[in-house]
């Protein structure tokens, strides 16, 4: 577009300086492009060219703004010279030394004056590089391309659509279709800054509002070239402009055409696409599902190893006193304990088949203090064989809650465990696991278990809640503290570790009142 436009001032200087008034009037009857106004647009080309890249450097910037206000600058002393005879001579004579400016007998019309200092304007706000001012320069070139269609359809009519409202001159042929040139440079020059940016998208808004525009563009000034330049006696003004809009009409009827093949071609690409999305996603599902049971599975593992351990332990306790001839009343505690296990085995499969379903937990108001007792009393045991004491702080001002009492207790009994397994290379003497519960917002409760272990590495209590991420080597599974998160987060709650290399950790978990 640039060079287009410096091309159509080089044209028609050299048909002033070589009196060839073709390339300047077109024919007798039409107005002319002055030199003034072609040395102009040598101005505005340059600039155009200019602001053209994405990213101007600082000497191509001041370069840019320099000419746009010479184009500005050479709008109004044309406007000027409408009320003043000096700048009419500065114009042409003072401001260079080409003869051929002497050769103009008229001086450029108003609206030439106007289009040049509004032109240079937006070329300047292009060359400041800001969305906003790109898009004001946009739509005042948009809306100059606009009235000067009514220029082209002047020229098709044989009608001076300017001195039609003005009484004045108009514009001439050749410098409307430069300022046309122009508009359309400085619209594409930053299309994708400004508002515009419609026209650089792929998709079918982007390619109509492309072909919206290349009509716009090509059409009004062939309408305005074409009946000048091919009347003659057998192809009358008449019929030059009815072949102009058939050939319009056909041209915008193959368009339409064109774009409905190209948007049904990008529909059918798009439904494929989904239907392999959607395929995709199956696919993906049943990934899920497969990874989901084998964490099933490894969860009801892990969770199941501490009743039935509880079993065992209890089923040898028998052994024991049926060896050493006690009577069958003593029986009686171990056997309630084999069975309340066992009841319990079977809950956390139950439980555990929901949480892997994503359904809610089975909440009823339960007392936290007594859900805390109950859990310890099953890690009585272990705890006694490593000779780790279970201490308690538990604060009477904590509410009953609503919870799922089992999986609290798979939380507490697992975090315990965990605490447990990871003293036994601590001395006797230092281990110790601490378990309270306060209030510490209204509206929740907290359950804080400490212990004095050897603590978490701090790379590692990032990741200490993914799935099969465990501490203890290849005698954990990694999935308790997985499991814990998600039953937490079902009951509103959150779970988190605070925890020094040497100072133990502390497992906590708020619950909502």
């Amino acid at each position: 577009m640039a060079l287009s436009v410096m091309l159509v001032g080089g044209i028609v200087l050299f048909g002033w300086g070589n009196h060839l008034p073709a390339l300047y009037r077109v024919n007798d009857n039409l107005p002319m492009m002055t030199p003034v106004a072609a040395f102009s647009f040598i101005f505005t080309g340059a600039a155009l060219f200019l602001v053209q890249p994405a990213k101007l450097s600082a000497l191509r910037r001041l370069a840019a703004q320099v000419l746009a206000f010479g184009g500005i600058a050479l709008g109004i002393l044309m406007l000027l010279s409408y009320w003043h005879p000096l700048p009419d001579q500065w114009l042409g004579r003072g401001l260079v030394s080409l003869q051929v400016f002497n050769l103009s007998p008229e001086k450029d019309s108003l609206q030439t004056a106007v289009a040049f200092i509004l032109t240079c304007t937006g070329l300047f706000l292009l060359s400041l590089q800001r969305p906003i001012l790109i898009s004001v320069a946009q739509w005042s070139a948009f809306i100059s391309l606009m009235l000067l269609v009514t220029v082209f359809f002047g020229f098709a009519h044989q009608e001076d659509m300017f001195a039609v409202f003005t009484h004045e001159r108009g514009m001439a042929l050749p410098t409307a279709t430069a300022f046309a040139l122009v508009g359309w440079g400085i619209i594409l020059a930053k299309v994708e800054n400004g508002f515009f940016s419609i026209m650089a998208h792929d998709a079918s808004s982007g390619l109509v509002v492309r072909w919206v525009m290349f009509l716009m563009a090509w059409f009004p000034p062939l309408l305005g070239w074409l009946p000048v330049l091919l009347v003659s006696d057998w192809l009358t003004h008449t019929r030059v402009e009815s072949l102009l809009a058939s050939v319009m009409v056909v041209a915008i009827v193959l368009t339409i055409i064109h774009l409905a093949y190209r948007l049904e071609r990008e529909e059918r690409l798009r439904t494929q696409a989904q239907e392999e999305a959607e395929q995709h996603q199956t696919e993906l599902s049943r990934m899920v599902n497969l990874n989901t049971m084998g964490e099933m599975a490894s969860g009801i593992a892990h969770e199941l190893n501490q009743p039935l351990a509880a079993v065992a332990n209890y089923a040898s306790a028998c052994q024991r006193l049926l060896s050493a001839g006690e009577d069958a009343q003593r029986l009686s505690e171990p056997l309630r304990a084999i069975q309340q296990q066992a009841l319990r085995a079977s809950e956390i499969i139950r439980r555990l088949r929901t949480l892997v379903r994503k359904q809610p937990p089975h909440k009823t108001h339960a007392c936290l203090e007594q859900v805390i007792h109950e859990a310890l009393h099953l890690t009585k045991s272990s705890s006694r064989k490593l000779n780790v004491p279970l201490l308690l702080e538990l604060d009477d001002a904590v509410p009953d809650i609503a919870i799922d009492t089992i999986q609290i207790q798979q939380v507490i009994l697992n975090i315990v465990q965990n605490a447990i397994d990871a003293m036994q290379a601590i001395p006797i003497q230092r281990r110790q696991v601490l378990v309270r519960s306060f209030v510490p917002a209204e509206g929740w409760v907290q359950v804080a278990i400490s212990d004095t272990g050897p603590g978490i590495a701090e790379e590692l209590k990032a990741r200490v809640f993914e799935a099969f991420v465990t501490t203890k080597g290849k005698h954990g599974m990694g999935i308790g503290l997985s499991l814990c998160r998600s039953i937490i987060e079902a009951h509103g709650g959150r779970l988190w570790v605070e925890s020094e290399p040497g100072q133990g950790a502390t497992f906590a978990f708020t619950l909502p009142v």
